[in-house]
């Protein structure tokens, strides 16, 4: 080894000496000790209705509502996540009253044990306030903790309505004009020859130098519950072949969630990125997706399977040469989370954010923040850079 080698690796250690010294401070003696886990309901300040989305369902527009999930402990040091089910909260006291919170991997596995049929509003919340947790006691934002590397990301504005090519068109120029990089349409026309339509009208609107996502959303197991129109096998190839050709950046669910074959038979047959996995449940399900070459781009829900899930997901697809860009979240402290996890792997281009203006603005729901996520003028959220999630709740939503 040469001297200069020798220099070079004595001060990249020394570098790491403060981190090093952090360590006992939180993991001996003083070891922090969770004491409580709370869901605190948040004030609704403003109701602005609600719009039907691709299905027909009301999307409620509210600035406040829902919830939090604190986790507390004997330090004074609190963790916040997203909204819970009051059903699992006792369970989850069981489990986490009186341990280390910096035992997250043990406890992700324990409160993904328990998750089954809480969907959204499930224990993975607690592990997002679990890592804010940790993040406020270590003084680093998450993004730090799990790696680093990027200071900002670009989010995607991600429609839920159907409307006329020609509105979604006129604001497809106004969001480039406003620095947005890219956006995704549901392809859940009745015909396909309306949705290539769409597509065609807006790529004419705002040039080839725009990027454009499209969602089947077909991954329901059930479409008798839902309305829409399931797809062939035939209609999902001429679909993707069309979009194709107008350079959409991706086709997202085609086909239903657990059609892996047939999934892989059609991402043999086109060249675009096939896209999916919001409702997979599972590391196994993401493994078996990825082995068998059913999509390029696998999407897990933090909101399912929490942070520690999501960031093993990402290394299977990266070990495949795969991308892992994760569904949207909870449009509050789920899609922080998702932020951080984006800005802390490689091979992630675009963060998801529910974004169908004039209606259903993404600052609505981030209004509930002191500091909330904002668009910059070159497109791109700048990650937070205080403690943990980084994200502290006004005042006047929280209970007097």
């Amino acid at each position: 080894m040469s001297h200069m080698q020798r220099t070079f690796n004595r001060r990249a250690f020394l570098k790491t000496l403060p981190a090093l010294a952090a360590i006992p401070r939180l993991r001996g003696g003083a070891r922090l000790k969770i004491t409580d886990v709370r869901i605190v309901p948040l004030k609704v300040l403003k109701d602005l209705g609600s719009y039907p989305d691709w299905l027909g369902n009301p999307r409620p527009i509210r600035i406040g509502g829902g919830a939090i999930v604190e986790v507390h402990t004997d330090q004074g040091l609190v963790g916040i996540g997203p909204d819970m089910t009051p059903g699992v909260l006792e369970g989850v006291k069981a489990l986490l009253i009186g341990t280390d919170p910096f035992d997250v991997d043990l406890h992700a596995e324990r409160l993904y044990g328990i998750q089954a049929g809480t969907g959204y509003r499930g224990t993975a919340s607690v592990e997002i306030a679990l890592w804010d947790l940790i993040g406020k006691a270590t003084g680093q934002p998450l993004y730090k903790l799990w790696g680093g590397g990027r200071e900002r990301v670009a989010p995607y504005a991600s429609m839920l309505r159907l409307s006329t090519p020609e509105e979604r068109a006129d604001i497809a120029v106004k969001l480039k004009s406003q620095g947005w990089q890219a956006i995704k349409y549901r392809a859940s026309f009745p015909t396909m020859k309306e949705d290539i339509r769409l597509v065609e009208t807006v790529r004419k609107a705002v040039g080839d130098d725009w990027v454009i996502m499209c969602d089947a959303n077909k991954a329901t197991l059930n479409y008798a519950s839902v309305k829409g129109v399931p797809w062939s096998f035939t209609r999902a190839v001429q679909t993707a072949l069309e979009y194709q050709r107008m350079k959409v950046y991706w086709l997202e669910e085609p086909l239903p969630r657990y059609d892996f074959d047939q999934l892989a038979e059609l991402n043999r047959l086109i060249e675009m990125n096939l896209a999916g996995g919001e409702g997979n449940r599972g590391i196994h399900e993401f493994r078996t997706l990825l082995e068998k070459g059913s999509f390029d781009i696998v999407q897990p829900e933090v909101m399912l399977e929490g942070p520690t899930h999501l960031r093993k997901i990402a290394v299977l697809a990266e070990s495949m040469n795969k991308m892992c860009i994760p569904h949207q979240g909870d449009s509050r402290l789920g899609t922080v989370c998702d932020l951080h996890l984006v800005a802390s792997w490689p091979g992630a281009p675009y963060l998801e954010i529910f974004n169908d203006v004039p209606i259903g603005n993404y600052e609505h729901p981030f209004s509930i923040f002191e500091n909330p996520l904002t668009l910059d003028k070159e497109g791109f959220f700048n990650l937070p850079q205080a403690p943990g999630l980084g994200m502290t709740i006004k005042k006047e939503f929280l209970p007097s």
